[in-house]
């Protein structure tokens, strides 16, 4: 028997069972009046479709309209069988689940994919949304960095370029500067002032000799200017300071010169030993590695020591930084000279900011060695009282030593620094008798 005469004959059952009558009316998409409705005739489904009322149903082989496709379409449920011959499902009235319900499952379970679909389609493009801010961000960090590191290169180049310029000025002024000093002491070479002539146009150091010269008038003999400095003040608070591009540092002047020892000729030469006497008080100029200073630059010091000679009053007289005259060459007054200590090899030096403990004068030292010399190593011999630049230096003359950067004199006086030991300093005009000295050669 089909379902449709089995619901016939159990019609009222069904009414009676209002449990399953809500589930035949929620199973073909009726209301709470579907009862109503199951006889009335053919009804529109929800896909547009003619649907037979309850009581209404066919037998084995009617049809009840046709298909999509212009087939014909078995009403009975108990012969709608999907491939393989099993229904689409159950009902609580035996037999098999119409197609329709199916076809309802399927397309809550499309819809809810293609919910799960679009939520995975947004996420994935919030998702790059976020990775792309992110790289964004990312972008504008590293290029930030990056021009803040151009920047900062481009402001050292500019630095670089700077000192550079300044570096290459101050080379220019010091070129100019040694061309203009050269130039002053080829002018008063030959008219006898107190520069040198270069050694290469004759046989002496400094100047040739020339007729006397007398300079300052009334007021004694005047020493001329550093050049490119104000005129010597003599006062120790005038302090000065060494021109650091007259040191040894990239010299050419040699570091040594053959010792000439005596001179029948008596004339001081370069590379000549001498011994300096002082004149008022007797005693030799001396130095030795036993005695320091103890007023602060802990250097070795000089002093006025007995009235014989010894080795250790030996002195060689050698050339400026950055002068080169020829070994043997004759000195001239006017000329600037170093004196280097034979046995220990240290140049007479003096200095401003430390000053002799007991006079409180600028104190004289012997400083550096062969390789180490600097312009406070630097002294003008001068004969006492006329300057005389330009004439021979010969042992028999008294003379002043000045001290280049300073302009003072040469010093020593009766202030005992202890038993035999005279204290010798840098001080005066080099007009008084206490700085006079007298040479002997050894």
């Amino acid at each position: 028997m089909t379902y449709g005469n089995n619901y016939d004959d159990n019609s009222d059952n069904r009414q009676d069972d209002e449990g399953g009558e809500r589930g035949i009316g929620r199973f073909f998409g009726r209301g709470d009046d579907s009862q109503q409705q199951q006889h009335s005739g053919p009804q529109q489904s929800q896909y547009g479709q003619q649907q037979q009322g309850y009581g209404q149903q066919q037998g084995h082989g009617q049809q009840q309209g046709h298909g999509p496709y212009g087939q014909p379409q078995q009403q009975g449920y108990g012969q709608q069988q999907r491939p393989g011959g099993n229904m689409a499902g159950g009902s609580q009235y035996g037999g098999n689940m119409p197609g329709d319900d199916y076809s309802q499952e399927e397309l809550e379970k499309s819809e809810r994919n293609a919910k799960y679909k679009d939520w995975g389609t947004k996420a994935g493009i919030a998702a790059l949304g976020v990775a792309a801010i992110g790289a964004a961000a990312y972008g504008i960090h590293e290029y930030r960095e990056n021009k803040e590191e151009e920047e900062a290169e481009e402001r050292r180049k500019e630095q670089e370029a700077e000192q550079e310029k300044q570096r290459e000025e101050e080379r220019r002024r010091e070129e100019e500067r040694r061309r203009e000093e050269e130039r002053r002491r080829q002018e008063q070479a030959n008219q006898g002032g107190w520069g040198q002539r270069p050694p290469s146009t004759d046989s002496a150091y400094g100047h040739q000799p020339k007729p006397q010269q007398h300079y300052g008038g009334s007021g004694g003999f005047c020493p001329p200017s550093p050049y490119g400095r104000p005129p010597y003040s003599f006062q120790q608070d005038d302090v000065r300071h060494a021109d650091p591009s007259r040191s040894s540092d990239n010299s050419p002047t040699p570091h040594e010169y053959p010792k000439l020892h005596g001179a029948s000729d008596h004339v001081i030469k370069i590379g000549s030993i001498i011994s300096l006497k002082h004149n008022m008080t007797g005693r030799f100029l001396h130095t030795d590695r036993s005695h320091s200073t103890s007023t602060g630059s802990n250097q070795q010091l000089v002093f006025g020591f007995r009235w014989n000679s010894d080795e250790n009053d030996w002195w060689q007289v050698l050339p400026a930084n950055h002068d080169v005259p020829v070994p043997g060459s004759v000195v001239a007054f006017g000329t600037q000279i170093r004196l280097r200590h034979v046995e220990t090899g240290r140049h007479l030096h003096s200095h401003y900011n430390y000053h002799e403990g007991r006079s409180g004068q600028n104190e004289v030292t012997a400083y550096g060695d062969s390789m180490r010399s600097d312009e406070n190593d630097h002294w003008v011999v001068e004969k006492w009282g006329e300057g005389a630049y330009g004439q021979t230096w010969t042992q028999d003359e008294v003379i002043v030593l000045r001290h280049y950067v300073s302009g003072m004199a040469l010093h020593s006086h009766d202030i005992m620094i202890s038993e035999d030991v005279q204290s010798v300093t840098c001080f005066g005009r080099g007009d008084e008798e206490n700085d006079k000295w007298r040479v002997q050669l050894d």
